[in-house]
């Protein structure tokens, strides 16, 4: 799948959790790190790619909701940023802003938007547009918070210099020091990083190197896991006898795992590698299995206000396999936020497993403009991710 990564934000006390919630709707439009975005600019997009892109376009003017489209068009903004279209994305981050100037006065995130409009400019290297947009912030601790954020991104890109100009709008003194403090930890960190090359990579010992392996783990969270790799790995190669047997066990272990999302995911691994060998039957019976823990799973978390992905991995699943109506139903039970984040974010999942036809008739599918729009966007994340890929590759 793509990132996930999320808008860095630190908010006070009971605060917390409402903003977090908030931030849902604009948490998968970071798709990438500064770090992997140098050098993108001069990636044409193709054809179809800029079709995807231009019929999302014209359907984000459909959208009724101020909040939906904004949403929509930061995430149009930010393909177009990856494509090398740069123009088009700050006219695109511009609107954005100009629809959260119009949300009503009972709108109590507005500013925060804002803030994560900047955050996502400052991001892909807008530094300009980052700016102008944090002068937008209007009320005074957001705006000491949203500069003390972009800036901490703004020294993540190496711009230490711009980073410490910030410092004067962070308001609490002591916050002002510990945001200096870490760009001082940056710039050490940087200029010595060629040193600290493999120091940790014993922490990451591969505890499952083959099948036989799995035999000599302690859990069934480790075991289960170990053989529907393997199981997977073995259906790839063609072996789809081995595979299936392998895959059974990873199955029967499932069932003594504990954790709900551990034994969901479990079970889409087993699904996965079931389909791949060429057992349908036993393959829709292991997703079939894994929907209500994915479900319960998903539930338990939300009462922690936490995030899992475990739902969208599902209606990948359900997309690939051509289940349009058991991927709507699975993702209607997620909150609206969450399931305008898991369109696009599954669309562009479909797309790199090899099935763009899936995941253009699932687009098509969708009733709502703005659901359209989104998984439009992530098909075209997916094509150019491939582009590049290809382009690299020569």
């Amino acid at each position: 799948m793509g990132s996930n990564a999320t808008f860095p934000f630190h908010a006070p006390g009971a605060c917390r959790n409402k903003i977090r919630r908030a931030a849902l709707v604009l948490a998968p439009v970071l798709v990438c790190s500064s770090a992997c975005c140098i050098g993108r600019g001069e990636v044409q997009s193709d054809t179809e790619f800029r079709s995807l892109l231009t019929e999302a376009a014209r359907l984000t003017g459909q959208v009724e909701s101020l909040r939906d489209r904004m949403v929509v068009l930061v995430r149009l903004a930010l393909a177009n940023w990856e494509s090398g279209d740069s123009t088009t994305a700050k006219t695109n981050f511009d609107e954005a802003l100009e629809l959260v100037d119009g949300f009503p006065p009972q709108e109590h995130f507005a500013d925060f938007y804002r803030q994560s409009i900047a955050e996502a400019r400052m991001e892909v290297g807008d530094v300009e547009g980052a700016d102008r947009t944090l002068g937008r912030i209007k009320d005074h601790s957001q705006r000491s918070e949203a500069f003390r954020t972009v800036g901490l991104l703004q020294a993540r890109r190496r711009d230490f210099a711009g980073a410490i100009l910030k410092a004067p709008a962070i308001q609490d003194a002591e916050d002002r020091d510990e945001f200096l403090q870490s760009i001082s930890e940056m710039q050490l960190e940087a200029s010595n990083r060629h040193k600290s090359q493999g120091e940790d990579e014993w922490l990451h010992a591969d505890r499952c190197p083959d099948i036989a392996a799995a035999d000599g783990l302690d859990t069934p969270d480790e075991k289960a896991g170990c053989l529907a790799y393997w199981g997977g790995q073995l259906a790839a190669e063609g072996q789809f006898g081995a595979a299936l047997e392998i895959l059974r066990r990873a199955h029967k272990e499932s069932d003594l795992i504990m954790d709900l999302t551990l034994r969901a995911y479990t079970l889409e691994e087993v699904a996965r590698g079931q389909a791949h060998a060429g057992s349908m039957n036993e393959a829709s019976r292991s997703l079939a299995e894994a929907k209500p823990i994915a479900l319960a799973a998903y539930r338990k978390t939300k009462l922690d206000n936490g995030w899992t992905s475990i739902v969208q991995n599902l209606v990948e699943l359900e997309v690939e396999w051509g289940d349009i109506e058991g991927a709507g139903s699975t993702l209607a039970q997620l909150e609206n936020g969450e399931k305008m984040n898991g369109l696009q974010l599954v669309a562009r999942a479909v797309v790199e497993n090899g099935h763009k036809k899936e995941a253009l008739d699932w687009a098509t599918s969708q009733i709502f403009p703005r659901d359209r729009a989104l998984a439009l966007i992530g098909i075209a994340d997916a094509l150019l991710s491939q582009t590049q890929s290809t382009a690299i590759g020569h």
